[in-house]
């Protein structure tokens, strides 16, 4: 079983495939930013909302992205699974989450000044912890050798 796993990884269409998957997981990293940016630059909130809703699909697109070419990977694998995976996979849970969690609480605090002053706050908190686990993450994959 290891020896077909090392042969599928000396595979040149896997290596490709990662090589794939690294690009659009690096580039899930401007979203983020982006969203920080407009959180703390943004004058009014029907200017903040309006501009994350222009950011909003983007981070959509790379979630699913990662989940397409995660699962393409996995199954080259035949879903063998290690540590890197599954820390992979709960950290895409996690900001898929926070990404819905996110929608919900706004739908909520249209209603008053208040209540968008606690969501702005909020997401500024959320984006935040979501930069320093996706920089964590991409350390411990890039240095984990297991």
């Amino acid at each position: 079983m290891q020896d077909s796993l090392h042969t599928i990884m000396q595979n040149d269409a896997y290596m490709q495939g990662i090589f794939l998957h690294e690009i659009f997981a690096c580039l899930f990293f401007i979203p983020y930013l982006w969203y920080l940016f407009i959180l703390y630059r943004a004058k009014t909130f029907l200017d903040m909302n309006r501009r994350i809703y222009f950011v909003m699909p983007i981070t959509i697109v790379l979630l699913g992205v990662g989940i397409i070419t995660g699962g393409f990977l996995l199954a080259m694998r035949s879903f063998i699974f290690d540590v890197r995976i599954v820390v992979m996979i709960v950290v895409l849970m996690l900001f898929l989450a926070g990404e819905i969690y996110r929608m919900k609480t706004l739908k909520k605090a249209r209603t008053s000044k208040a209540s968008m002053q606690v969501y702005r706050r909020t997401c500024k908190i959320m984006y935040i912890a979501f930069m320093i686990i996706f920089v964590c993450t991409i350390a411990f994959i890039k240095a984990y050798r297991g």
